[in-house]
């Protein structure tokens, strides 16, 4: 890995993607936008330069006795090239004003005041406001204003498809510290058809933004009806791969979330009852019961339990189903599997001095032979990393398949819709050939240690790096059965969000077993850890299918 980023890497990147939002969405673009790239080509390059830092960096004032960068030979001249463009501005309120000096600086400006010193920050800044001569001070320096932030967050959207992302993912790539595959990006394959398209998206992260602005300010009342009112200007219909109606059903559930919490419970439920995600369903089911309506609440956990979204509202339903049952009417027909596992306790001493994790001393203990009848295991500690992992080796080519709207720029971890049911509809005939050919070990050892080697080091949302290595994947090859992980490849497609976590700690493969190799995975539990759900759902799915678990419980011997 490079020790510091190469020269100009910030420019370069900045101009990647703008050049590659003309390129893909020439025919979309506004005459704004339009305008604002031709005229930022037009600049010299340090002007360019020093525009870029400005606008990445947090202001949005600078002021320019501070600024010093080694490609920049004349931060003024370069200013100056800026604001003539229309690039920068030197607008700034008296706060912004007085909020790029120090409090050395500050003291300066109240030579009559000898108590100010005395004074901390917020009260010194009220003093300096009272004072009509001190506002009117002149600078010893230039103020800079960038502008130009909301384009950019437009080319972001169009680049990216989303706002989450930003210029990061070009620096870890200069770093040398990710690679992307190489997926064809060009027209065939773009996100957006339509400026109406890009609108609608652009009209849902500023109502997102109002949203938690509104939140931050704890303006609850007249959220919902904003949310409403916003949801329904940017509605329509949207690519099947970038569903706006999941982004707007997660909206709703983060605002009613926060309803919840100022025992709006009214407003949380009307918000709640217009989404089709998770947990919404979970949630109104809570807010009934917690209003005494337990017949609805019954009632409604009865329809998720016949059509549950994903296994963690099944789960949920059941749960609450059962009690729910049990109170209004006496008996309950939701079937709970019972949880079943074999455990093994274990004590050590308190490893305060060592500063050893829990799950650290129990593969060791597995390894040192003392735990095991006299087997030999060779322990790893890869909680959600390995089985993930070896699914995204041996689906890698479905998963980086050409499909529209699933790969919009050169810095993807995987497609779009990889974490909606969206995924597994556009492949389901390759996913169900991939599956046929998965049926021996020898296929599925061949197709993971071809992607492993092909692939290695190339960013994957399913694949751990730094969790694999050539010894876990060639004994976890080697001695999981195939019929275990394609029960267990299985259950993560249906939900891979979801299912992609609750793996147990550790996996422990016995390398001399005369009748063959054989593995277990173990749970490490110490003193007052519970199990999470969806460690019980796997827990469930691995007993179902007599896949080796179990449970190990951590205790801690007191030497006094």
């Amino acid at each position: 890995m490079p020790e510091q980023l190469p020269e100009g890497y910030h420019l370069e990147n900045f101009l990647s993607l703008m050049r590659f939002v003309r390129h893909q969405y020439a025919d979309l673009l506004t005459a704004e936008e339009r305008e604002y790239a031709d005229n930022f080509e037009l600049l010299p390059q340090q002007s360019q330069s020093l525009y870029v830092r400005l606008i990445l960096r947090k202001g949005p004032v600078f002021r320019s006795d501070k600024l010093s960068y080694a490609d920049i030979d004349d931060i003024k001249a370069s200013a100056v090239c800026l604001r003539d463009f229309g690039f920068i501005d030197q607008r700034a309120d008296i706060d912004e004003r007085i909020a790029l000096h120090t409090k050395v600086e500050l003291l300066q400006w109240l030579p009559t005041q000898t108590n100010a010193k005395l004074l901390k920050r917020p009260a010194l800044l009220d003093l300096i406001r009272l004072d009509v001569d001190v506002l009117q001070q002149q600078l010893s320096f230039e103020i800079y204003r960038p502008l130009g932030a909301e384009l950019i967050l437009r080319y972001r959207l169009l680049f990216f498809g989303n706002l989450n992302q930003d210029f990061s993912e070009f620096v870890l790539t200069d770093m040398g510290m990710l690679r992307y595959e190489n997926y064809p990006i060009d027209s065939r394959y773009r996100l957006f058809d339509s400026r109406a398209e890009v609108e609608q998206l652009w009209r849902h992260y500023q109502l997102r933004e109002q949203c938690g602005q509104m939140i931050a300010q704890q303006s609850f009342q007249q959220l919902s009806q904003v949310v409403n009112d916003g949801l329904q200007l940017a509605s329509g219909d949207m690519p099947t791969l970038m569903s706006l109606g999941r982004r707007s059903d997660r909206l709703r559930n983060y605002v009613a979330r926060h309803l919840e919490r100022q025992q709006l419970d009214l407003q949380a439920l009307a918000l709640y009852r217009l989404s089709n995600a998770t947990p919404a369903r979970e949630r109104r089911v809570r807010l009934l019961k917690k209003h005494g309506a337990m017949t609805a609440a019954l009632a409604l956990c009865e329809e998720m339990q016949a059509s549950p979204i994903d296994e963690e509202e099944l789960d949920v339903a059941t749960r609450l189903g059962h009690a729910l049952a049990m109170k209004v009417r006496g008996e309950s027909q939701f079937a709970q599997v019972p949880l079943e596992y074999n455990s093994l306790s274990l004590q050590f001493d308190k490893p305060l001095s060592k500063g050893l994790r829990v799950e650290e001393l129990v593969r060791r203990r597995f390894e040192d032979n003392t735990e095991t009848g006299g087997q030999i295991w060779r322990s790893f500690y890869v909680e959600n990393g390995l089985i993930p992992s070896l699914f995204g080796l041996c689906f890698w080519d479905i998963i980086f398949a050409p499909i529209k709207g699933a790969f919009v720029n050169p810095y993807q971890r995987g497609p779009l819709d990889l974490f909606t049911p969206a995924f597994l509809q556009a492949r389901e005939a390759e996913v169900d050939r991939r599956f046929f050919e998965l049926s021996s070990n020898a296929a599925i050892k061949s197709r993971a240690l071809s992607s492993y080697q092909q692939k290695r080091g190339t960013a994957n949302y399913l694949v751990r790096w730094d969790c694999l290595s050539s010894e876990l994947l060639e004994l976890a090859l080697t001695c999981i059965p195939y019929t275990d992980l394609l029960v267990i490849f299985r259950r993560l497609l249906f939900d891979l969000r979801n299912n992609r976590s609750g793996f147990p700690d550790l996996i422990c493969f016995n390398c001399d077993d005369k009748n063959g190799h054989s593995y277990l995975m173990v749970e490490v539990k110490g003193p007052g850890d519970k199990l999470q759900n969806n460690q019980k759902r796997w827990i469930k799915t691995f007993a179902s299918n007599e896949i080796p678990f179990q449970l190990a419980h951590v205790s801690w011997v007191t030497n006094e």
